[in-house]
């Protein structure tokens, strides 16, 4: 009689043992069955929320933040900064001014003039500096408001930005006419 239980003590013991070695190699493939994604809503900054980073501290040597233009007429905005990151949704149109906000080597986050921001990849932006007229703008021969009127734009016309001065910027338009407009009326000229 003690044989026998002696006998079933050790096949107890080893079907133990099989169950908890069973367990341990399931365990992990279990648990990443389990494992989740997570996506945090961020809040969308304003300017008053950023503040300089400069040049010698950033991946591509240049302050954050700063204007910089699509080189492209179609760019894929991310949620995050990798291709695998899901398209949050794609500008469209080549030269829109947008504001860097952040940087990694590859991949800037960038705010539009509605105040969205996403991720594009690096080589889609171009240091071009363009601008926005948030308002129907006058173009002027000078940077004088009694100076002859050149042209006047469409409200969210796209402009070329020279140079601005005194709160006057020289712009060129896509049909080449050239003038000063008022800063203010344009999106992307600001100093950030």
């Amino acid at each position: 009689m003690l044989n026998q239980i002696n006998c079933t003590s050790v096949i107890m013991r080893k079907i133990t043992l099989t169950l908890v070695s069973a367990l341990v190699l399931v365990s992990p493939a279990v648990a990443q069955d389990r494992v989740e994604r997570v996506v945090q809503p961020v809040p969308a900054s304003t300017t008053e929320n950023l503040y300089r980073v400069n040049a010698d501290r950033t991946p591509s040597g240049f302050d954050v933040p700063r204007f910089v233009s699509l080189k492209f007429s179609r760019v894929n905005g991310r949620t995050g900064p990798s291709r695998d990151h899901p398209v949050a949704w794609q500008y469209q149109r080549r030269g829109l001014p947008l504001l860097i906000v952040a940087e990694t080597e590859m991949w800037r986050k960038v705010r539009d003039i509605s105040g969205d921001e996403a991720w594009v990849h690096k080589p889609t932006l171009s240091g071009a500096r363009t601008v926005i007229a948030t308002r129907q703008a006058t173009l002027r021969s000078r940077p004088n408001a009694k100076a002859r009127e050149v042209a006047r734009t469409d409200e969210m016309a796209l402009l070329r930005l020279e140079t601005c001065r005194d709160g006057w910027c020289e712009v060129k338009a896509e049909n080449g006419l050239k003038g000063w407009a008022r800063q203010e009326g344009l999106w992307g000229a600001s100093r950030p």
